[in-house]
């Protein structure tokens, strides 16, 4: 005798495929309304750094006779931050890694009483 609960697992199994193809796909990459220069920055730091572009956190923008000159600070996704910048316009970026001071705010416990 068949009953209806025979239905349900094959529904789970293609809703959890489904699911699980959309968590494991890899994100997607800067809309083509991104700037020209940023689809740049991203490809550059994925094939370089090993970093998918999260965003940036600040950009400058130097004119010259030849262009346009860029730097700022890029993020990525898994929260490493790069300095980027460019010696002229036409040239890949200059890629720096940025590692965050920590300043602590602690009174300093390891001085002599006197």
């Amino acid at each position: 005798m068949l009953n209806h609960k025979i239905a349900r697992p094959a529904a789970a199994v293609v809703a959890f495929a489904l699911t699980a193809s959309l968590v494991t796909s890899p994100l997607p990459a800067l809309s083509a309304a991104a700037p020209l220069w940023e689809q740049l920055l991203d490809s550059q730091l994925q094939d370089e750094k090993k970093c998918v572009l999260a965003g940036t956190l600040f950009v400058r923008e130097l004119p010259t006779g030849a262009g346009v000159i860029l730097s700022g600070r890029a993020r990525c996704f898994d929260g490493r931050e790069f300095d980027f910048s460019q010696s002229k316009p036409h040239l890949k970026f200059e890629l720096r890694a940025c590692d965050p001071m920590v300043c602590s705010t602690a009174p300093e416990s390891n001085q002599v009483q006197r």
